[in-house]
């Protein structure tokens, strides 16, 4: 008597339906996308660069913890001071603000040193500009002396000047400009500190 042969019988397979697929794929989109948000949002560069955006324009989130910038940027330079750009021995005896009212853009500042009797003139960014490229000017004239108005104009994006000239005994007219993106600002000063 033979024996039966014993085939392996192939168990029929389900196919899932459109809609049984459908949910699957939305419960693991659902489950994949909140770690995929952590994963890139709660990178210390990406939190320390969005705080920084914030704080160059004076908005600080309340929950906001101090961030420690990451070891590949370097720390940021203290500002620059007018009298520092200006030199040693000048000290600040003017300044005009250029504003909207709400936001400060820049503001032009005129020292003297009283050693060498020349006057500087610096127009410098506030925090609302610093850093961007803007068209910017400072310039200054001795009253009587023949040599025109000394000035220094172009696209900077910390300060323009400084930009000297000795006046001894004499009046001067100083000023400076900047091209905000809301408008542009400039002011010149009357003839004065004449002595």
């Amino acid at each position: 008597m033979r024996q039966p042969i014993c085939r392996p019988t192939r168990q029929p397979t389900l196919q899932p339906t459109h809609q049984s697929t459908h949910r699957s794929t939305a419960r693991s989109v659902r489950r994949s996308v909140p770690r995929l948000i952590r994963r890139f949002i709660q990178r210390p560069a990406v939190i320390a660069a969005a705080v920084g955006g914030l704080a160059a324009f004076g908005i600080v989130p309340a929950t906001a913890a101090p961030a420690a910038a990451p070891a590949a940027v370097p720390a940021v330079a203290p500002a620059a001071t007018p009298a520092s750009i200006c030199g040693s021995g000048y000290r600040e005896i003017d300044s005009h603000t250029f504003t909207n009212g709400r936001v400060e853009f820049a503001r032009v500042h005129l020292l003297y040193n009283a050693t060498t009797g020349y006057n500087c003139v610096v127009t410098d960014h506030s925090r609302a500009t610093a850093g961007m490229a803007l068209p910017t000017g400072a310039w200054i004239d001795v009253q009587g002396d023949g040599k025109g108005q000394a000035k220094d104009q172009g696209t900077f994006s910390s300060y323009a000047g400084p930009v000297r000239l000795k006046a001894v005994h004499s009046c001067v007219q100083w000023g400076g400009m900047i091209e905000a993106g809301v408008g542009t600002y400039t002011y010149t000063s009357p003839w004065t500190h004449c002595g």
